[in-house]
């Protein structure tokens, strides 16, 4: 997989400059008179039809800036703003709403091009067939799913994209975009089985999209969410979500809660580790572009070369490199008031770095807020506790392996706890999670509703710095009240609007 995605890359950036992107025209599609001839073509229509999701402008960089920047998780500082999300200056035409955009939709396109031409295909095995078309049918859900959350309303392409005119899709209101992934993932779990792959999705992955699908329909209905008033009966929904979710934890064990948390986020085990259900595919042996590796480690540490922190998260166990022989950028700054809200027995707290060190593991600076007006340049670069779930000790210089975390476990064992509210089986879930993080139970005797707030935090928590944060807010219509260290652009706040490139391409809205 990674040397098809890496000649793809290079291929797909050197047909169209990021000025081009945004073109309203066919792009990235296999013909069937030049393609599909083979099962391993079809094979390589469907890595294809991933290979968006590497990309900086989806899944490597914006998905963190659209969804995690605009909350409590990071501050700015006043250093450095280099996107107006970190204070929600925003507007049609930020370039974040047009590229995330334009991936997922290139996303869509690739997963339809699949779908079409892999079902008219004889020169193929049946069982690969299956595989490859409830695989196309995932992830053209996921990529919907990635747009209803972020701009509502959005063009509905069922089709591949064959001219311009086809281009001019009439939108779909969000209930009927729902519908249409609800649809997909209905087709696709029967045609997967469960086979770990890293990059690729399985069964397993079909059934826990499909439960945080119906997760956010219950929890949007039962808050009151925008755009989802035509949301019924939440608690029968809760019920289909908990249905999908009971697949995902109780059903299989190929995946399940890794005992160590640190191990979930080691750069050895991202592609075998249990926790993991759907992961991104960058290696630090990637050429070319970024996307066939990772610069995460990069955005997220500190601005200083070859920073030491703690091999261990309890302590004794020697120190490790963040990144090998670069500077990292601080591009992505803890909130210190976000850090604080964990408890200090908390092991996730330690997720996020407070002590650097040398390579002879004698301690080189303490994280301080007053370190910002330090005259020392490593300490003055230390104003942030910084997040270490991006992290890669050997790492190529400038390429990394750390990928994103699309689904893990611990998420579904949440979904889970939330959606069946507060039974034994939902106490046991959310407890699982909490005893990893080294925590005591939670309260007994919890409401529906004091139980399913509960799991919000622990959620809040637990996926902190992977491309979760706003749209945990949004299902929960919590945004305006549970940003507080931003002033939300509240037009904005439930749902970003569609870049005016395409309002002004497709005014079909």
């Amino acid at each position: 997989m990674r040397s098809f995605i890496t000649i793809i890359a290079i291929a797909a950036l050197s047909l169209s400059s990021c000025k081009k992107m945004l073109e309203e025209k066919p792009y990235g599609v296999f013909a069937n008179n030049n393609y599909y001839n083979t099962e391993q073509d079809a094979m390589n229509a469907l890595l294809y039809a991933y290979d968006p999701i590497n990309n900086i402008e989806y899944g490597a960089r914006f998905l963190f800036n659209l969804v995690d920047i605009t909350t409590n998780q990071y501050k700015f500082y006043g250093k450095g703003l280099e996107t107006n999300l970190y204070t929600w200056d925003v507007d049609p035409n930020t370039e974040e709403f047009l590229y995330f955009f334009k991936y997922a939709y290139l996303g869509v396109s690739r997963a339809n091009s699949v779908l079409e031409n892999v079902e008219k295909m004889e020169n193929i095995s049946a069982a690969s067939k299956r595989q490859f078309l409830g695989e196309a049918h995932f992830l053209r859900a996921f990529h919907y799913f990635m747009l209803v959350r972020t701009y509502g309303e959005v063009p509905l392409h069922d089709k591949v994209v064959e001219s311009v005119s086809q281009t001019k899709a009439d939108y779909g209101t969000i209930q009927q975009l729902y519908e249409f992934i609800i649809k997909d993932l209905e087709a696709a779990i029967p045609m997967l089985t469960i086979s770990k792959q890293a990059g690729r999705a399985d069964k397993v992955a079909a059934q826990f999209l499909m439960s945080k699908v119906y997760l956010t329909m219950a929890s949007s209905g039962m808050t009151g969410a925008p755009g989802y008033e035509w949301v019924g009966d939440y608690e029968q929904t809760y019920t289909k979500a908990a249905e999908y979710a009971d697949a995902v934890v109780n059903n299989q064990s190929t995946y399940g809660l890794d005992p160590s948390l640190l191990n979930v986020y080691d750069v050895n085990h991202q592609a075998d580790g249990m926790e993991h259900i759907f992961i991104t595919s960058m290696y630090r042996d990637g050429k070319g572009f970024e996307g066939n590796f990772s610069q995460l480690p990069q955005m997220f540490g500190i601005g200083l070369p070859s920073i030491f922190i703690a091999s261990s998260l309890t302590g004794g166990a020697g120190v490790q490199k963040v990144i090998d022989g670069t500077s990292c950028w601080s591009y992505y700054r803890v909130d210190n008031d976000f850090y604080n809200t964990y408890s200090n027995d908390d092991i996730r707290k330690k997720m996020m770095v407070t002590t650097i060190y040398n390579e002879n593991g004698s301690v080189l600076a303490n994280y301080a807020p007053s370190n910002i007006n330090s005259g020392n340049a490593t300490v003055s670069a230390f104003y942030f506790p910084f997040c270490r779930k991006y992290t890669d000790p050997q790492s190529l210089t400038n390429r990394t392996s750390a990928n994103l975390y699309l689904m893990r476990f611990a998420e579904a064992a949440l979904t889970y706890a939330e959606a069946a509210g507060p039974t034994t089986e939902g106490y046991k879930w959310v407890n699982n999670v909490r005893e990893r993080a080294g925590l005591q139970p939670l309260q007994t005797g919890l409401s529906p509703k004091e139980f399913r707030e509960a799991i919000w935090q622990e959620l809040t928590w637990e996926l902190a710095f992977e491309g979760h944060g706003l749209f945990e807010l949004r299902r929960t219509n919590r945004v305006v009240q549970g940003i507080t260290n931003k002033q939300v652009k509240q037009e904005y706040a439930y749902f970003y609007p569609v870049p005016q490139r395409e309002v002004d391409l497709n005014p079909n809205k």
